[in-house]
């Protein structure tokens, strides 16, 4: 029986990772006709322990910097039909369809395949990037490895297949910690300068040191070699992936040296040679268009977008050429990979343009049916339209064109269809778009869908069925806190019959409505009564249906939150109001302000009755009524300092009929209002001399 594959694996000490990645070899092992070779660079027994547990084939190798003949060491001592090689930082997430290829027989028809190598940029594992690897080939009497640094196989054969299957790798993220790219460069260099010197005609050898001089940023070397190895490439009948390499690259590097400027020059001299190919073009156009934006060229910008979408579409249609047209990073997968981004920035310069046409077409190529891809995207698209307010109802009118049901694409829909009268047949169509959009809502999209909601008189059901309570009550303070106090109570009114169904979401949104309506100072006296009552009893409600009996009877000891503990102090004092036993309501109101002291304007506001009523013969004025008195000219002082003219306008108006020979109430009645109507008209000038 022959061997089908021979894996060969490069083993030093690094025994983090050597157990994770001989356990992902395993698979391979079992399934398939194949043998491992382990070539030992190490040093550690316990390595050597754990290698010996997977396979008896081991060739030890003194290192000596070159890491072509550690390689070749494995290499020449291979019996398989085809041969796969990594490093022992490397481990198969699943070798299922490598497994898939030989044992259906697919091998046979190619001469070499591509995995991929997920490079991470954080040991969280959240960012990473791609590079398609060739590391798999079949066997023949010229295979061998080449270049005693980035070392690579010199017969890779066409047809080349393309496989999915990735290994992990921290490789580069662990260098980077534990000994600094400058280390890696000062190993490497001197080796890829040696070969330089030995063979100047080498294009590969002048991208490698590129590379290295890259990755310590030296960008006037890296930009010089660079220069020299496409020289050296274009002397070559066929384009190799260092050429398609170096061209993208170049760019970016006279960019570091040079500037903006002189980078999209370069960049479109590179465009325009005869030896670029589509995945150039692609990354080229990628490139272009991110200077175009930083030099505000918007026409020229929009250009390059309408032609990576052309090459893009080009490669689409001829996946042959988009497979073998990659050199490390630059492939067709990662110059897909920036494909909404890059209609995204069409679209601003389109903008900035005010060419419809343009925005029509850019928004008819964003892939929205692909979730994964345009959600991240939604924020700038936000942006793009806030940007351009002045296009606002052009722009969502082109997305009325769109044949899709993405939930942005619905949301913009709605806001086009509010944007005019609604007849019955868009009005049937609007209660489509929201069913749509409330069971599908976005990320960060809640608060306009609600708003949306609460215009319409829609149901929130549906949407409240997928929000968490974190959600809703981040929208809560952000509602109450941006809308003015005349417009709130009116949108809560219309807001109130769409909770149905959800007590807790209604109490909380009253609650907050309420607190600022009754700390505002902009409640008519006749109605302050009736909204501090509700106000209690929508606290009340909450505080019986979350906690025991037991708790409610003693609220401090079970530690109840202050504003529960508020409204019992409070509807006490009402209870003693109603009995007109006004002095004994007062040391809950005092209680109920040192315990909750937001509301203290609110509760300030109901010292004039409480005056009128002690002064009468019935009840002189008591020691707690003054203290309560000094509570609220603190709160007085602290609405000053904050600088909340409105409320404090408020609470010293009815601190003075309280306290009328208070000559600081009458200061700060003074300053309070010029410093409000400065604001009024836009001034907002500051106070002069300190409040203390």
């Amino acid at each position: 029986m022959n061997i089908q594959l021979t894996i060969s694996l490069l083993v030093s000490d690094r025994m983090e990772t050597l157990g994770k990645c001989l356990a992902s070899l395993s698979p391979l092992l079992r399934e398939l006709d194949s043998e491992l070779i382990v070539v030992f660079t190490g040093k550690k027994e316990e390595a050597l322990t754990l290698v010996q547990q997977y396979t008896s084939h081991i060739i030890p190798f003194v290192w000596c910097n070159d890491f072509s003949k550690a390689r070749n060491a494995g290499l020449k001592e291979a019996k398989g039909e085809w041969f796969l090689y990594l490093d022992d930082d490397e481990w198969f997430e699943d070798t299922g369809e490598i497994i898939h290829f030989f044992q259906s027989g697919e091998y046979r028809n190619y001469q070499s395949a591509f995995y991929v190598q997920r490079n991470y940029e954080d040991f969280a594992g959240k960012g990473y990037s791609d590079a398609e690897v060739g590391r798999m080939c079949r066997l023949t009497a010229d295979t061998e490895f080449v270049h005693p640094v980035h070392e690579c196989l010199s017969t890779f054969d066409r047809p080349c297949k393309k496989l999915s299957a990735y290994v992990h790798h921290f490789g580069y993220l662990r260098k980077k910690e534990n000994q600094g790219e400058g280390i890696k460069a000062a190993r490497n260099l001197p080796l890829l300068l040696k070969m330089y010197e030995e063979d100047p005609d080498s294009g590969q050898t002048c991208m490698q040191i590129t590379q290295e001089y890259r990755s310590i940023g030296e960008y006037g070397n890296a930009a010089e070699y660079c220069r020299k190895g496409l020289a050296l490439s274009r002397r070559e009948p066929r384009v190799y992936t260092y050429e398609l390499w170096m061209q993208v690259q170049l760019p970016s590097m006279i960019y570091h040296t040079e500037g903006a400027r002189q980078a999209l020059e370069e960049a479109e001299r590179q465009l325009k040679h005869p030896r670029t190919l589509e995945a150039g073009t692609l990354h080229l156009c990628i490139i272009l268009t991110e200077l175009c934006r930083e030099l505000g060229e918007y026409r020229k910008g929009l250009r390059y977008v309408f032609l990576y979408q052309e090459k893009l579409l080009y490669l689409q249609n001829h996946p042959e050429k988009a497979m073998l047209q990659n050199a490390a990073d630059v492939t067709f997968d990662s110059a897909l990979s920036k494909e909404v981004s890059l209609y995204v920035e069409g679209l601003f310069f389109a903008a900035e343009l005010e060419d419809l046409k343009k925005i029509r077409m850019l928004l008819s190529w964003i892939p929205w049916e692909e979730q994964e891809r345009v959600l991240p995207w939604y924020p700038r698209l936000e942006e793009w339209k806030k940007t351009y307010g002045g296009m606002r109802d052009a722009i969502l009118k082109e997305f009325i064109r769109l044949d899709t049901k993405n939930v942005y694409v619905c949301i913009q829909k709605m806001l086009f269809a509010e944007c005019g009268s609604v007849d019955g047949k868009m009005a049937e169509k609007m209660t489509e778009l929201w069913e749509i959009c409330a069971n599908h809502c976005p990320p960060g999209f809640q608060w306009e869908l609600i708003e949306i909601a609460v215009r319409n008189q829609f149901a929130l059901r549906p949407l409240l069925e997928h929000m968490t309570p974190e959600t809703w009550t981040d929208y809560v303070l952000t509602v109450v806190s941006s809308k003015r106090t005349d417009l709130l109570e009116n949108f809560y009114r219309n807001m109130e019959p769409l909770l149905e169904g959800f007590p807790f979401y209604a109490r909380q949104m009253e609650q907050s409505v309420l607190e600022k309506l009754l700390t505002g100072g902009v409640v008519d006296s006749s109605r302050l009564s009736d909204l501090m009552r509700q106000y209690c009893t929508s606290l009340t409600a909450d505080a019986k249906a979350l906690y025991r009996e037991e708790a409610l009877e003693n609220p401090a000891a079970f530690a109840l939150p202050s504003r529960c503990q508020f409204a019992q102090n409070l509807e006490q004092a009402f209870l003693y109001i109603e009995q007109e036993r006004f002095a004994d309501s007062l040391p809950f109101l005092k209680k109920a302000v040192h315990i909750y002291p937001q509301m203290s304007p609110a509760v300030g506001q109901m010292i004039p009755y409480l005056e009128e009523q002690i002064r009468s013969p019935r009840q002189e004025i008591t020691d707690e009524f003054r203290l309560l008195s000094t509570q609220v000219k603190q709160v007085l002082y602290d609405l000053v300092e904050k600088r909340q003219w409105e409320e404090a306008y408020g609470v010293a108006d009815r601190l003075l009929s309280l306290l009328p020979d208070d000559l600081d109430v009458l200061r700060l009645k003074q300053v309070i209002l010029r410093e409000r109507r400065s604001t009024q008209n836009g001034l907002g000038g500051k106070m002069n001399g300190a409040v203390t």
